[in-house]
């Protein structure tokens, strides 16, 4: 399939056109409220395989499971045959919730969809800030890159972003992947991995380390980025010598300056004592 917009095929046009509305996952809502729910075994589902790797804030899945336990589940999952099973296609976090809460099954309607189509449904639900986060927008941008060929522009149509906003969102990709979950959990903002995300492995730890460690703003983290960018790193076997030598968690050697990490603050009293020593 040709990436350029004017040689997209009818059924790709429409598509595009379905899922670049405001009020898309709106009218499939309504759409599906016609359509007879099924009682389904949780055990009989299994997770969407796009974004199973985007984790949830465990205080998230605690108040949903609360309220599903006090109110039940009010809206059904929307899953697709998939073998003897399911596939989640929309509702992750009814779904943890209802596994939270213990339900043994859960209200579903059964959609007959392609992969593209469970893909562009994800990337509507998420832009529209229903289900999702900013690294289940970058797993589905790059699913639908990768398997459909779809260009930064028509994404950036489909999302209602610029290219350089898609750009800096499947950028996050690249960073570590414990630093890709913890922008899952919210305990890194988007603004953060995206200031970071052109610094080296090493750089990337130190600075992720210095914003929890000193409460760093998106614009702090910025003006940190820009400095590490400006001074290039020394050879890393120098700083796993001096890591080694010291016993410390992580060095940082720039042409300036030495930056010295440990994990535990005895470990730097203990560290700090024995150069007074001297």
């Amino acid at each position: 399939m040709s990436k350029k917009s004017s040689s997209l095929s009818p059924s790709l046009k429409e598509l595009i056109k379905k899922f670049s509305k405001n009020d898309v996952i709106e009218e499939m809502e309504k759409e599906y409220q016609a359509v007879a729910a099924k009682k389904i075994s949780l055990a009989l589902i299994d997770d969407n395989s796009f974004v199973r790797r985007v984790e949830i804030a465990p205080e998230a899945i605690e108040r949903m499971a609360k309220g599903i336990q006090e109110k039940g589940l009010w809206s059904p999952l929307l899953v697709r045959p998939s073998g003897s099973h399911y596939e989640l296609v929309l509702g992750r976090k009814r779904y943890y919730g209802a596994k939270a809460a213990h339900l043994s099954e859960v209200p579903c309607v059964i959609a007959e969809v392609s992969n593209e189509e469970t893909l562009l449904m994800l990337l509507a639900d998420t832009r529209d800030q229903r289900e999702g986060n900013v690294v289940e927008m970058a797993l589905v941008y790059q699913e639908l890159s990768d398997r459909f060929s779809y260009s930064q522009a028509m994404l950036a149509d489909l999302s209602h972003q610029s290219r350089s906003q898609v750009t800096n969102t499947m950028r996050i990709l690249r960073l570590p992947d414990h630093i890709v979950r913890e922008i899952s959990l919210g305990q890194l903002s988007y603004g953060h991995a995206k200031a970071i995300a052109s610094l080296s492995d090493q750089e990337i730890e130190e600075v992720v380390r210095l914003i929890h460690e000193e409460n760093l703003s998106v614009r702090q983290t910025e003006e940190l980025a820009k400095q590490y960018s400006r001074t290039p790193l020394a050879e890393p076997d120098q700083a796993t010598l001096i890591k080694n030598q010291l016993r410390c968690a992580n060095v940082l050697v720039k042409k300036t300056s030495l930056t010295i990490g440990f994990e535990k603050e005895e470990e730097k009293e203990a560290f700090i004592a024995s150069l007074l020593k001297k």
